[in-house]
């Protein structure tokens, strides 16, 4: 017990120091993903390039370059953008989905493609939904249970390796390695049934003289 309150001591103090940093000296794609673009629905790291986009982020590189912290620069665009930008909560970037994550991961129930390859009307709607729950501070992990939910387990681009799923894993491999096992036999058994016979063993001389007398013999009776 005494060892697991310092491993979680150690790593409040790692998480603390990143989180300052990112805070204090924030990329430009953190700020872009904790802003909500009320336009596109999504946040402005995935929105479509509309009107007022390339300007915004031009603000955020440049008040970044001046020094500014994460929540000022949040906070100026939300306020110069009021109606089209606010601001998202900050949460750790590991915890934090994009769009662009999920849409490779996550297929197209009409189309039988990943939804960054659809533009189905059910693909825009999905895409819609993932943005207002990314929006709501939902992680990837929850936003995949939620579609599995409305949708099945075969709306996953790949289904968890478990279960009725770890067959579909297993039995192509199984297939492909029973089928070169019987090809590698009949493989054997041609080779063998083309090698040509040995020849018939020779009558010794005087067993074919024997043989020789005896059919003479025969023929005399």
């Amino acid at each position: 017990m005494r060892r697991a309150a310092v491993a979680v001591a150690l790593l409040a103090l790692v998480a603390v120091p990143v989180a300052r940093a990112s805070e204090d000296h924030p990329t430009s794609m953190e700020v872009q993903q904790e802003l909500f673009c009320d336009d596109c629905q999504t946040t402005l790291a995935d929105a479509s390039s509309v009107s007022w986009t390339p300007a915004a982020i031009h603000q955020i590189n440049q008040m970044i370059s001046e020094g500014y912290r994460k929540s000022q620069i949040k906070s100026a665009l939300a306020t110069k953008y009021v109606g089209h930008l606010r601001e998202l909560p900050a949460k750790p970037a590991s915890d934090r989905p994009s769009l662009s994550d999920l849409e490779g991961e996550i297929m197209c129930p009409v189309c039988s493609t990943t939804l960054d390859q659809s533009d189905s009307p059910i693909a825009q709607r999905m895409k819609a939904d993932i943005s207002r729950r990314i929006a709501a501070g939902q992680s990837k992990q929850e936003i995949k249970d939620a579609m599995v939910a409305e949708f099945g387990q075969q709306i996953l681009a790949a289904p968890p390796k478990k279960g009725f799923n770890l067959l579909a894993w297993v039995l192509p491999i199984v297939l492909l390695l029973g089928g070169a096992l019987v090809l590698g036999l009949l493989a054997w058994r041609w080779s063998h049934a083309r090698e040509p016979s040995p020849p018939a063993a020779r009558l010794s001389p005087a067993l074919e003289r024997r043989v020789d007398e005896e059919l003479a013999r025969f023929d005399e009776g």
